[in-house]
Order: C-alpha cells, then structure tokens, then sequence
C-alpha cells in the first residue's frame, strides 16, 4: 500500500461527499445553575447513595476503554467561562494579559498580534454594543481567548461576515493564502492552526456566528471575508465558526456556534504525516450552544465535525440545525432542513455525557476515523515501520497501542437527552439518533460495545408510514465497501472469515474477523427512558419508535422504559414491529447469519406504560413511572463513568422550554430511568 500525500488526500475528499445518516428508514432555576448565565461556581461532586442494591461489584481489571484517562485537568463538573487571570484555573494563561474593546488602546480583534503572542496570554474580548468584525488565528501556543459578558449575561459576538483578517506578512506565512483552497486562511472564525503544532488552547465565552449565507442550501450560500489586501475572498464551502488543526490540550467552553456550514470542524491527520503533533488530542467541548449549523438539504456538514484522540464532550446544548423557507412560500417544509448530524465523531476514546441532541440526521455519529489510522491501528503501525521507520518510534508504539485499547474496548454515553420532532429533515426521520459502527469503511467501524445508560429519548412526531421509524440505533452503511479503502491490499481469507491487510508479499494479520462478536460494535442499553408521542404530546398518533435499524446490530436490551405505543407496526403487515429490518447488500461485510432476523435481545426487561416525562423539560412526572425502577450497575460500567449529575430542560412558562439553557444539578442517586432523577 502506498502511503502516498496524494492517496491521503483524497481519501479526504472521500469523506465529505459520503452520506452521513444510514439505514434511513420544572423550576426555575437560578443563574448559576444556566448554560446562558454570566458566572458559575464549579459544583461540588456530590456525595454518592446508592439506592439500587447495595454493595457494587469490585471493578474489572482487565482494559476498561476511555474514562478520562491521559486526559489532563479533566472535570466532571460542568465549568462556564473565566476570564480572570488570578483564578488558579487561569495559571498558565496569567503572565500577559491583552483586553480588546470599546474605549480600550486596541479596539478591534485584527489589531491583536495573533502572530507573535507570547506563551501564557490571555487575551479578553470585553462586552460590546455591536458584532466585531474580525477574525482570529491562534498559531502560538499556550493561549487564551475569553469573552467577558455584558451586564445583559450576553457574550460578545463576532460576526464571520465580510470579517477582516489582520495584515501581517508574517501571519500569512503560517495560516496561507486565500488562492490556497485548504489553507487556514479560507477556514473559520476562529482558526486554531500551525503546521509544526500548538498546545494548550482555550476558547471561552464567545458568541461566533455566520460564515454562509441565505438561503443556506448546499449549492448556495456562499459568503466572504476581508483578507490583507482588502479584498473580498470566500470561505471555504464547508467552514466552522470554530476550525482546529493539528493542536492538542483544547478547551472549548461556554459559546455559541450559529449560522456556519459547521460549528466546530476539527481535523486530524496520522504519524505517516510525521508525528503525533498531526493529530489533535485531548479535546475538551464543554457547555456551548449549537444551532442553525449546516446547509439546507445537505449530507456533507454538520453542527460539530470531530476527529481525533480523547475527546469530552459535556454539558453542550446542540439545538435544531438550519432550517430555511428555500421556496420562499412562508412556510418552512421538512424538505427545507438540513440533513446533516449534530455531532459527527471520528475519534478514539471518547466520553459523551450531560448532553442535549434535537433532530439532526443522527443526533450523534460515532464511526470509523478514516485520517489517522496509521496512528492507532497495529496493522498500520507496523506497515509505517516499514515504510517510515524513523517516525514509528517505540514511544509512538506504545502511545498507539494505549489509543487502540481505547478504541477496541467501545465507548460509554450517558446522561444526555435526545430529541426527535416534526421539524427533523423528512428523508432522515428514520435516521438512528445514535449510529455507532461506520461509515465509510466497516472493517474500520466501530469495536467493542457502546454502554448507552441513564440516556432520555423524546419523539415527537405524527405517524408517517412513507418515512421510516424514530429509531434509536444504528450501525452501518448498507452498502459500504472497506475494499476501496484499503487501496486493494484487503484480502478475505479463504476461511471466509478473516480479513488480512497484504501490502506487496507481506501480510500485515488479521484486521477483523466476520463473527457476531468481533465484526460489529454492539450496544448496551440500560435505564434509559424512551417516551414516544405524536405532535400533540399524546400516545394516539405517534411515529413507531425502533430500537435498531439493520437485522445484524446485538442490541443487549437491560431495564429500561419506552411508552407502551413504541412497537406499532411502521406499516400495513410490517414483519417485525419495534425492530428495524434492514440488510446489508455487501456479504463481505457482515457476519453469517446477520440478516436473518433481528438481534435484539431482552424486550423482557423493558418497563411500558403512558406518558411518564414532561414533554417540554424532559424531566419525570410526578409519581412517574421512571421513578424506583433502574437497576444496579454491573462492573462492565467502571464507576469513574457513573453519572454524578443530571440534565434537564427550563421551562419558558410558555409551554415549551428555553433554548440553550441546560439546567444541571448533581445526581444523587441511581434509581430513576433516564437523564434526571425523581424528586
């Protein structure tokens, strides 16, 4: 196999033209206690009482995947902006402090030397009347950027539109030229770069909005910046607010992403690039607000775009995508949506807690990394020591076999909630909410099993029979070919069973196995609350839910509880109710028996009944009946991923809920099914 730049490349390119959605068949609280509020102390970890059966099992000792380790300063505890320099947090941001604002010696961000900031700045952004204007570059490394509210609680917006970039002839000579279709300098808002790597980045307490515009569609929604030669140039098609590359150590915390053909777009690139400093690692996405992201009518772009090693992603309020009135006839269709993913994930060890996910073609993608396989995959390894050995290094041997037990071992996601409504794009209505497997390349996909607990699901949606069902699961593309990306150097042993990456005459092992237990990710799913209603907030008229979307995915069903309406019929004599009954075309690429009949097992354990969550916050209803049912954890959920806090929406008094405001409390015991506890 040749690891050519060119072959790299477009395995790139690949990647942005592939479907993303697969088998599409209370009280107010206080400020402190808001994603939108000014200031916040951190919570206190609350002290545990277990109410679910006693004694727990003593912890596996055997690999345990990702629960935060090699993950630096990693809280649980949800944190919003700080802008102070003397707070300890703020240690290594505190020897040079820049403030830019109305009245201030610097006024406007490209009046910031972005190129040449010392290590350990902080530079705050203070509260002003209207948008700035300007971009930002972060290309040293040990810095922070921080917004300072108004009296207002509003963060300071920067608005990507005709934005200036600072000229600077040494600036342009690290983020590029706008000639240059990928160079920084087409890409983002904000744009956290450096070819040679950075480390130690925060972004806090911004408000970043528009770099398309109207009507915001995939073929039409071009818009420009103001480069060094005071020109008009436009962004890249598929730009963020936010755009990383090749850092490590980052915080995103408390903004807000709006308007941008993607919020936040962070890429990675493996050692056969030349290092580990290709690769962002150690990525902190921590209570921002996500909405109107993505293009109209489009696949390709998503409200967040993820690649890398140890990500968090907590306390983020991901809000509807964007949805525009295309034919102009005053009202928006769901034709007129994207149908692009809130959060799309190419990533190796991973924690997805306290979250809140509205519609999106999947509300979550986890699936296989595609960029830096070389960095994580034995396989690849040992093909780059051959072809690179000066950059497989024992040290980078030993640092890709930590990430590879991370990513063979599964992932854990819990406590967020997920919503599905009518405003959802209409062709990916029956999209899984959570996709755990590929994509792309499923030899690649997902391992190990997804622990999916303590999760609340919400639909909203009329009986449609020519969409397919709110489906909570899925695993795969249905005809998707890992052949085309192994270049022709992936073999099916004559077993029928193994398949072996050979590179010239040399065989690189065995890379996967078709059997039920090793082809697939699998799922467990465990006191979570699935509450399924029509448009109406009633049982009468609802959408059927489904637990999975193709015959082949293991769907290990523990306690949980769904509204007795879930396994309706989609349609007139639809064989298996509940279950969804998709095949994969490519035999190559599933296990014997897979599309046979449906493998979720324990229906048995399921708790049913009516309405049991408030519609509008999510939380339980008075004397639910998620209330005292969930069921002790067993040792496969190491207790340093148990939930200690719970997510609920804010009721508006107006019979809906606040949006972007996720109302977070500590968790005090295990014994209610979904996201927030019984009081």
């Amino acid at each position: 196999m040749q690891s050519t730049p060119a072959l790299r490349h477009a395995l790139c390119l690949t990647a942005l033209t592939l479907l993303a959605a697969c088998g599409v068949q209370g009280r107010k609280p206080s400020a402190a206690q808001q994603i939108a509020a000014p200031n916040t102390a951190q919570a206190a970890v609350p002290t545990r009482k277990m109410k679910t059966g006693g004694g727990l099992r003593p912890e596996r000792s055997t690999e345990v995947g990702f629960i935060g380790q090699d993950f630096p300063n990693l809280h649980e505890a949800r944190t919003l902006a700080d802008c102070d320099p003397t707070h300890a947090d703020n240690a290594n941001f505190a020897a040079n402090v820049i403030d830019v604002g109305p009245g201030l010696p610097i006024t406007t961000l490209s009046q910031v030397a972005w190129e040449s900031l010392p290590a350990h700045t902080m530079v705050r952004i203070q509260p002003k009347a209207t948008p700035y204007n300007d971009r930002i570059f972060i290309v040293t490394s040990d810095i922070k950027v921080c917004g300072v509210r108004d009296a207002n609680g509003n963060r300071p917006k920067i608005n990507g539109l005709n934005a200036r970039v600072r000229n600077s002839a040494a600036l342009q000579s690290l983020i590029g030229t706008p000639a240059e279709e990928y160079s920084t300098v087409n890409r983002g808002i904000v744009a956290i770069a450096r070819d040679s790597g950075i480390k130690n980045i925060a972004i806090e307490g911004l408000d970043l909005t528009a770099t398309m515009s109207p009507p915001y569609s995939g073929d039409n929604h071009a818009a420009n910046y103001i480069g060094m030669d005071n020109l008009a140039h436009a962004y890249n098609t598929h730009t963020g607010c936010l755009y990383v590359s090749r850092a490590q150590n980052l915080t995103i915390r408390d903004n807000a992403f709006s308007f941008c053909p993607v919020g936040v777009y962070v890429i990675s690139r493996g050692l056969e690039y030349g290092g580990d400093y290709y690769l962002t690692r150690n990525f902190l996405l921590e209570g921002n607000y996500f909405h109107d992201n993505g293009l109209v009518d489009d696949y390709n772009v998503h409200q967040a775009y993820i690649q890398g090693v140890n990500f968090v992603v907590q306390y983020n309020y991901f809000g509807n995508p964007i949805r525009y009135d295309i034919d102009g006839n005053g009202t928006i269709d769901n034709d007129e949506a994207s149908n692009g993913n809130d959060l799309k994930m190419r990533t190796v060890g991973e924690l997805v807690r306290y979250n809140y996910f509205e519609n999106g073609a999947h509300s979550i993608d986890l699936i296989d990394i595609e960029d830096f396989r070389y960095s994580v995959f034995p396989w690849f390894f040992d093909l780059l020591v051959d072809e690179q050995p000066a950059v497989a290094t024992a040290a980078a041997r030993a640092q890709m076999q930590r990430d590879w037990a991370k990513f063979d071992h599964g992932s854990y996601m819990y406590g967020n909630i997920f919503r599905r409504d009518q405003k959802v794009h209409v062709q990916t209505l029956g999209a899984s909410m959570v996709h755990f497997g590929s994509d792309n390349s499923p030899v690649d996909g997902r391992r190990g099993k997804l622990w999916f607990y303590f999760n609340t699901i919400v639909t909203s949606l009329d009986k449609n029979t020519s969409a397919g069902a709110a489906t909570l699961f899925s695993c795969c593309l249905d005809n998707a070919n890992s052949y085309d990306f192994y270049d022709g150097n992936l073999v099916l042993d004559a077993n029928n069973v193994d398949f072996h990456m050979i590179v010239g005459a040399k065989d690189y092992g065995v890379v996967r196995r078709r059997t039920p237990t090793e082809f697939w990710g699998r799922y467990v799913a465990v006191n979570n609350a699935v509450q399924v209603m029509d448009a109406n907030g009633t049982l009468a008229n609802a959408q059927p839910f489904y637990w999975n979307t193709f015959k082949g995915e293991q769907i290990e069903l523990r306690r949980n509880y769904v509204t007795s309406n879930w396994n309706q019929p989609l349609w007139a004599g639809y064989p298996t109710p509940g279950y969804g009954d998709n095949i994969i075309a490519l035999d190559d690429f599933t296990y014997p028996g897979a599309n046979d009949v449906h493998h979720v097992t324990g229906a048995a354990n399921l708790k049913t009944g009516g309405l049991a969550l408030n519609p509008n916050t999510t939380a339980p209803l008075a004397s639910s009946a998620v209330c005292n049912q969930a069921v002790p954890f067993t040792e496969d959920i190491p207790s340093a991923v148990r939930p200690n806090y719970q997510i609920r929406l804010q009721d508006n008094g107006s019979g809906g809920w606040t949006p972007g405001v996720l109302v977070v409390s500590p968790r005090t015991a295990y014994t209610t099914l979904g996201a927030s506890q019984c009081n």
